[in-house]
Parts: C-alpha cells; sequence; structure tokens
C-alpha cells in the first residue's frame, strides 16, 4: 500500500515513436504496472504500429495478403481494436489513431482512470470521441461478454502464464465471420507464448504471421516475444 504525501500523483510518460502525430503521456501512479525499460518497449510499439498500418492498406485494396516490398504508407484507420490485459494503454492508446475504435481493458480497477486521464489529455478530438473506452475487467470476462466477436484487430499483453484459458479457448474455436483477423500478441513468458501459439496453429483457424524477439534488458537471457496471427 502507498500514501500520497506531497506532489504529482503519478509520473507522466511519452514513448518515442515514428509517424506519431500526437504523444501520448502516459500516467503510472504507484498501483499500476509499468515497463521496467518503457524506452526499450517503445520499439515493440512501433512495431505493432506498422503492422496495423499495413493491415490498413491490406484492408482498403480488400486483400489480406502479404505485402510484398514491406512498405506501410499512409492508410486510413479502419479497424474496430480490442485491447486484453491492456494496463494503462501504453499500448494500445499509441495506436489509436490507426483504428476506427479502440476498447482496452484490464482487471487492475487503477488502470482505468489513468487510461481515461491520458485519453482526454492526449489525444485529438476526432479520435476520442466515442471511439476508445476502458473496461475495468480481466480478459475472461471481456471474452464471455463476446467482446471479441465484434474486434477487427486484437492486441493482448498477458502476465508470464500467456492466455487465460478462456481466452485461448475462443480464439482456437473463432467463428467464421466473426472475431479478429489480426492478432498482435506481446509475450514476456516464452512458454507459456509457445504453449498458446502451437493450440493456435493447431485449431486449423490461425497461421503465425511473423514474430520477433526484443532485448528489454540488455546483459539479460530475458526476451519479449512480438508476433502476430493472421485468420487462415
Amino acid at each position: 500500500s502507498w500514501r500520497h504525501v506531497c506532489g504529482p500523483e503519478y509520473v507522466e510518460e511519452t514513448l518515442c515513436l515514428s509517424g506519431q502525430s500526437s504523444p501520448i503521456a502516459l500516467r503510472f501512479p504507484p498501483n499500476v504496472f509499468r515497463q521496467a525499460n518503457i524506452d526499450a518497449f517503445a520499439g515493440i510499439v512501433s512495431a505493432i504500429r506498422s503492422r496495423l498500418e499495413r493491415y490498413n492498406k491490406e484492408r482498403d485494396r480488400g486483400d489480406n495478403s502479404d505485402d510484398e516490398d514491406g512498405n506501410t504508407g499512409t492508410s486510413s484507420p479502419s479497424a474496430s481494436c480490442l485491447e486484453l490485459y491492456g494496463g494503462v494503454g501504453t499500448i494500445g492508446l499509441n495506436v489509436a489513431d490507426l483504428v476506427s475504435s479502440l476498447t482496452s481493458s484490464d482487471e487492475n480497477p487503477n488502470n482505468a482512470a489513468c487510461f481515461l486521464g491520458s485519453a482526454d489529455a492526449s489525444l485529438p478530438d476526432d479520435t476520442k470521441s466515442g471511439r476508445v473506452s476502458y473496461e475495468s475487467k480481466n480478459a475472461t470476462d471481456m471474452v464471455r461478454e463476446g467482446r471479441l466477436d465484434h474486434a477487427e484487430v486484437l492486441i493482448v499483453d498477458p502476465p508470464r502464464k500467456g492466455f487465460d484459458e478462456v481466452v485461448l479457448s475462443a480464439l482456437t474455436d473463432v467463428k467464421e465471420g466473426r472475431g479478429p483477423n489480426l492478432i498482435a500478441y506481446v509475450s514476456c513468458g516464452f512458454d507459456a507464448f509457445q504453449r498458446d501459439c502451437d493450440a493456435m496453429l493447431e485449431s486449423g483457424k490461425w497461421k503465425l504471421d511473423h514474430a520477433e524477439g526484443h532485448l528489454l534488458f540488455p546483459g539479460s537471457d530475458a526476451i519479449e516475444t512480438l508476433a502476430y496471427f493472421v485468420r487462415k
């Protein structure tokens, strides 16, 4: 527990991201999760932004095939996005300009005020007005309420244990024409990621589009995995 004595109630930090017109001032009081190396984590967020740019271009063309030249260019924010295990919105708020709507969620009840405060202070009016929301719920409850059904893009950054059983079950049994077409999965626990990845591939519903490692703690062997799954 902690008690606020004086000064600001939270630390504000922004990520250095290329191509982002309006940096997001993220809020971190003592009772929420913050990446230990947030500057290195910005590399993961930048990569997700690039993948969403590519997805939007493919969607605008009516084609989900790979872009052979790898260019991202400019695109319209066309896809609805659901973020599970979202924390204060470190990823979600920093991609809000690339999606048509964003619903972020996390079970920590202290995250919502941080997310909404950052959104109100940092997002342009046309982005936050009716397009950005937060749910103080765990991933299992969000899935049971059917929130996956209407999301075109899913962003997940689960704890070291990986997906909750209900989340994994829903993704491996996703119905045709419903649920996300693209998943951006950030993992800090490779064993759990490997389990979730194997289950998704074995379901026949998904293919692993790309995976890469990010070293957030130089000098250690702790690798953060970023992977993209697309529907078959």
